[in-house]
């Protein structure tokens, strides 16, 4: 009779990076240990192992070793998919002097080096403008690209960007030259990006999105997030709208906070909008004391935006708290009445409500939002998460509809 025996090596590949998966790897201990089991586990022990890196570096210390490194050993680059280049002393406020240097050269090096990267993390890194620029190579992939208080001048930073092909950019820059208007890109490149996320605490608003204007091609944009409520720092109330009626012709999700009720006509003239995401600071449940100021929120949005919106919008996401337990009852919920004005969005699909935290069960915060979508509720279209939005920019997958149209 034939030895029926099955050995490790018989089974497929696909089991063991399962297998990998659901350990708990934290400190890597257990990946370390699945590298001396057997020789059909060393590879794909290592490719879980070197899947993210991260490489810190003091004020003083230089990221030249690094794609030396890379280039030494390229099996070890062709198992990095996540890249974290960080500062080491890391600062809550951040300070460009404590922050490592990274030429752009080097950072593009470094890039070539990883064949199959998926997601890049630069924070607080100090970006520098090359001594000997490169000549113009083909643009490197990045899928998505986290760029957190890095410091340079703006030429720099988007002399940077335009080296890249960039699926997704969430980006936090800090400016040393915020006066800078003027910014024009060697060989009149453009930045290529189809999702950009603007950080929630965006430092120089004016400045960012002045230059954006100069170096960003007007159909690149199919998704923007953009959560800054800082609306006092605008020189008009107009700043953001004719931002988006430029560059905002094929944006298909839009992540806007609240503004200026005139920056909201431009909606109407943005065809390939399908994905509205709206912030509040209005509760879900309140007291009836406060129940009047907190409505006010809900009108503004339901007079100045929601008339604007496409009626082919397809879906609408509420950013909300959930507020204190108090009396199911419009007497305490900000929100009652809203659906009322969202019949003329005839297309509508979903209507998600995201609450930052929840104080019970997921099932009881649907509940309390039923009370005031009740038709959306029984069309099967009401859902509710719990998602912080800074978070939801460090998630591609949400994006990952937009990857077809791109």
């Amino acid at each position: 009779m034939a030895d029926a025996r099955i050995t490790m090596s018989d089974l497929p590949t696909e089991l063991f990076h399962r297998i990998l998966d659901s350990l708990d790897c934290d400190g890597q201990d257990s990946l370390l240990a699945c590298t001396l089991v057997c020789r059909d586990w060393l590879e794909i022990s290592r490719a879980h192992l070197f899947s993210e890196l991260h490489v810190l570096r003091g004020k003083c210390q230089s990221f030249e070793d690094f794609p030396a490194f890379l280039e030494a050993y390229p099996t070890i680059a062709g198992y990095v998919r996540i890249l974290n280049l960080e500062a080491r002393l890391f600062s809550i406020t951040p300070q460009s002097s404590l922050m490592p240097s990274m030429p752009t050269d080097l950072l593009c090096r470094i890039l070539r080096a990883i064949p199959h990267l998926h997601r890049i993390r630069l924070r607080q890194l100090r970006i520098e403008s090359s001594h000997h620029q490169a000549a113009t190579e083909e643009r490197i992939e990045v899928e998505h690209m986290e760029y957190e208080a890095c410091s340079s001048e703006v030429v720099t930073t988007f002399d940077l960007l335009s080296r890249l092909h960039i699926d997704h950019l969430d980006f936090g820059p800090l400016f040393e030259d915020a006066q800078c208007s003027e910014v024009v890109l060697p060989d009149g490149l453009k930045l290529d990006v189809h999702s950009l996320c603007l950080e929630s605490v965006t430092f120089q608003p004016v400045t960012l999105l002045n230059a954006l204007r100069q170096v960003l091609s007007p159909t690149s944009l199919k998704s923007l997030r953009y959560g800054c409520s800082a609306v006092e720092q605008f020189p008009t109330p107009f700043f953001v709208s004719n931002f988006l009626r430029d560059f905002g012709r094929n944006i298909v999700d839009l992540n806007l906070a609240p503004n200026f009720p005139e920056s909201y006509e431009v909606l109407a003239e943005l065809p390939a909008l399908r994905v509205l995401r709206y912030h509040f600071s209005a509760p879900l449940l309140t007291s009836a004391t406060q129940l009047d100021k907190e409505r006010a929120q809900t009108e503004m949005f339901r007079d100045s935006c929601i008339p604007h919106l496409p009626p082919d919008l397809e879906q609408l996401a509420l950013y909300i708290t959930y507020g204190e337990e108090h009396p199911r009852t419009p007497e305490c919920m900000p929100f009652w009445g809203l659906e009322a004005s969202l019949a003329r969005l005839r297309g509508l699909q979903k209507l998600t409500i995201y609450f930052a935290s929840i104080p019970g069960e997921l099932s009881s915060a649907i509940a309390a939002a039923a009370i005031c979508f009740p038709k959306s509720h029984s069309k099967g279209i009401l859902q509710a998460s719990v998602r912080a939005w800074n978070s939801e920019c460090r998630e591609w997958d949400l994006y990952g509809y937009l990857r077809d149209e791109c």
